[in-house]
């Protein structure tokens, strides 16, 4: 790690001279033509229920979230999810411990104390991310707001919310002192629920419990702006049914810092963060423990993992004005690094060291340009250069803690030694090159519209796991699919080429804005049957004893393709009556092979009623889902029906510093499947083994915020 961090020392020292050497006068007005390019949710103006944020996407055009857990929220966008999309929490990007993606990027924005999560609608800009092939997601908590004068004043917000689905609880209260100058702020946070409820019984495990404090400062003065935050986030236990164990911890610090200086016509924006994340994780604390069958006892397939991340980011970049727009360079770093051991507590010579001090280091730099071509056209582009370097340490295992001469458990040992050995002498130390660029134009044609093309070609290294997992396992980065993976060391990246089409129309009370998009994919990495007999043999004795599927998958590049439409529009029916819709449509296809891309979200509209009156809002919503019949064969994955629900919220201001407000989803207790909410994999008397996780059941929920 610290090799990136000393060379890139004297890049920083130089971008910082040359943009502090400006001296011409700023524009005070610079007027681009652009398009409509990000869609937000702020908290405060939209009733949730759910604890993970993760489910606010549902709300956007083109998004969604794999489900594995009810804290567990994988964001996806046009088809991509995981890795593949850029996810920041107040501009720091966050590498989770979990190798199954338990402790995914938004579990550590919690909805009690969130600001506003925005997506970056089509292709990201480059100055967007590192690695945003697949989209770029921006979390903001409270961070307090300056003061008017130079006496402190103490000002609050208090959120106290409840359900009904999982009697599920949450408080938080965010506290600031705070003048012209300063802002000093503290956010504390405890939310838990019990197993959550659908219409034929209850999801087990799914219940959650988890703890937040923050302490944070600003400061400005003239030009200059400084921020300092520290974060501790506790989660408990927490039910992952979708995947092969639960949350037993997740402990994490967080630390970012901040500093913007505003110059005549340049504005410089530094950013350093780090996170130590650690994590617990068993297959027996919560669900129903492993039991005897006819191969071993259920004591010997007690599972329990350590895993720990440590993620260090930085960047610098400057923005410079002139007559016709702006510049935009910097240089950016994320560099993680990832442990994990399983281990059995009945047999403390077992483990196997699944990933063993794995880097994962990645610096780039970056050059943006935003121009208006003329008073109707407007012109954005970017390129970018990521740097990616892996590695990883010596893997072993031990899956003969009794020492056996012969039987199951010396086979499966000799072939652990096999696969441990021929990982530890293939070549670990991996670099890539990867080149980003994107094209964004748009022209104001008339009648209140603006259109917009854009193209644009983006990359990805493999993850971790997909290059360093040396044994058969399910730790994919959440996939929750069922299937064992191994990976390969020497994977290509990822490149994707893609054009984007739509306009922006705004006239008056009626606006929308749809956009179709087609991207493919060269060396896409997917899970490919394994011809591997040492992988293929010991898959088969684990699923022998009860542990995994047979017939494992290895990762390799193939190619695949994307395209789809999605839209968001508004329609003012009078004063007080708003029509709004969002819709969203998705294909992912392999081009080797005759296949579809595994968890593709189906067709989904969401139909909006809103109704506006002196002191309060209603909205009556339907959810709608088409049936998921592209389904991957590959992964073995279960075709689902469509459905309709019918959701009701309202909220009411009691003061102008209290609010209250109630609503209630599946309003009819609709029993309905959610495709991207994975296969059952823990003993449920409701719900059979590896059969699709049902849609929640109705759930009245409300929350009360005091501002003071």
């Amino acid at each position: 790690m610290n090799r990136f961090a000393v060379r890139s020392i004297p890049l920083l020292v130089m971008l910082s001279n040359a943009v502090l050497a400006q001296d011409a006068q700023r524009v005070q007005e610079i007027t681009v033509v652009g398009v409509r390019d990000t869609h937000t949710v702020v908290t405060d103006d939209k009733m949730v229920a759910p604890p993970d944020t993760a489910q606010l996407l549902r709300k956007m055009p083109g998004a969604n979230i794999n489900k594995n857990g009810e804290l567990t929220g994988i964001a996806q966008y046009r088809g991509m999810y995981g890795d593949r999309i850029r996810v920041s929490v107040n501009g720091a990007q966050i590498s989770g411990a979990g190798p199954n993606a338990m402790d995914s990027p938004l579990h550590y924005a919690p909805v009690a104390i969130l600001e506003s999560l925005t997506i970056n609608r089509g292709i990201a800009s480059v100055s967007s991310g590192q690695e945003t092939i697949g989209g770029y997601v921006q979390a903001q908590t409270y961070s307090g707001e300056y003061g008017g004068s130079g006496d402190f004043e103490f000002k609050g917000r208090t959120y106290f919310g409840a359900q009904s689905v999982n009697s599920g609880t949450v408080a938080s209260g965010f506290f600031s002192l705070a003048n012209r100058n300063h802002i000093i702020r503290s956010f504390v946070m405890t939310e838990q629920a019990d197993d959550t409820e659908f219409p034929g019984g209850r999801i087990i495990p799914s219940e959650y419990e988890r703890d937040r404090f923050d302490l944070g400062y600003s400061f400005r003065s003239g030009d200059h702006e400084f921020t300092l935050d520290f974060a501790r986030n506790n989660t408990g236990d927490a039910g992952t049914a979708s995947l092969p164990m639960d949350i037993h911890s997740v402990d994490s610090d967080l630390f970012r810092s901040s500093y913007t200086w505003e110059g005549r016509d340049t504005t410089v924006r530094a950013k350093f963060s780090f996170a130590d994340n650690e994590h617990w994780m068993t297959n027996y604390h919560l669900r129903q423990p492993p039991q005897d069958n006819m191969m071993t006892t259920g004591a010997m397939r007690y599972r329990r993992n350590w895993a720990v991340s440590e993620n260090m980011g930085f960047g610098l970049e400057a923005e410079q004005f002139v007559d016709n727009g702006s510049w935009k360079y910097g240089i950016d770093a994320n560099l993680t690094d990832h442990r994990s051991i399983i281990t059995n507590p009945n047999a403390p010579p077992f483990y196997i060291s699944n990933f063993n001090d794995v880097n994962r280091d990645v610096l780039g730099v970056y050059l943006e340009r935003s121009i208006s071509l003329s008073d109707a056209t407007g012109l954005d582009a970017g390129v970018r250069v990521n740097r990616v370097n892996m590695d990883s340490e010596l893997v072993s295992a031990n899956l003969n803690p009794m020492n056996m001469p012969s039987g199951m458990p010396a086979m499966m040992n000799l072939m652990a030694s096999q696969l441990a050995d021929r990982f530890n002498t293939s070549d670990l130390d991996q670099t890539d090159t990867n080149l980003d660029w994107f094209l964004r134009f748009s022209i104001e044609g008339g009648y209140d519209t603006t259109w917009y093309v854009g193209a644009a070609r983006k990359t990805r290294s493999p993850s971790y796991q997909e290059r360093y997992l040396w044994i058969p396992l399910e730790a994919t980065g959440g996939l929750a699919d069922g299937k064992t993976y191994v990976g390969d060391p020497n994977l290509d990246p990822e490149v994707s080429h893609e054009i984007e089409l739509g306009f922006d129309r705004e006239a008056g009370g009626y606006n929308i804005y749809p956009r179709i998009f087609y991207r493919e994919v060269t060396d896409f990495i997917q899970g490919t049957p394994s011809s591997d007999m040492l992988v293929v043999n010991f898959a088969q004795m684990m699923a022998n004893m009860g542990m995994g599927l047979p017939d494992p998958l290895q990762y390799n590049n193939v190619d695949a393709s994307f395209y789809g439409f999605d839209l968001e529009s508004d329609f003012a029916l009078g004063d007080r009556f708003t029509l709004r819709a969002i819709a969203s449509i998705v294909r992912g296809t392999r081009d080797d092979i005759n296949d579809n891309l595994y968890r593709i979200a189906p067709d989904n509209m969401v139909l909006s009623l809103d109704y506006q009156g002196s002191n309060w809002v209603g909205t009556f919503e339907s959810v709608i889902y088409a049936n998921q019949n592209r389904v991957s064969q590959t992964n073995i994955e279960q075709k689902t029906d469509g459905y309709t629900i019918f959701n009701l919220t309202g909220r009411i201001n009691l003061s102008p510093d209290l609010e209250i407000g109630v609503g209630i989803e599946n309003l009819f207790d609709k029993e309905y499947e959610d495709h991207l909410a994975g296969y059952n994999r823990a003993y449920n008397p409701d719900i059979p083994l590896r059969y699709r996780m049902p849609g929640l059941g109705r759930n009245f929920y409300g929350r009360l915020m005091w501002y003071f």
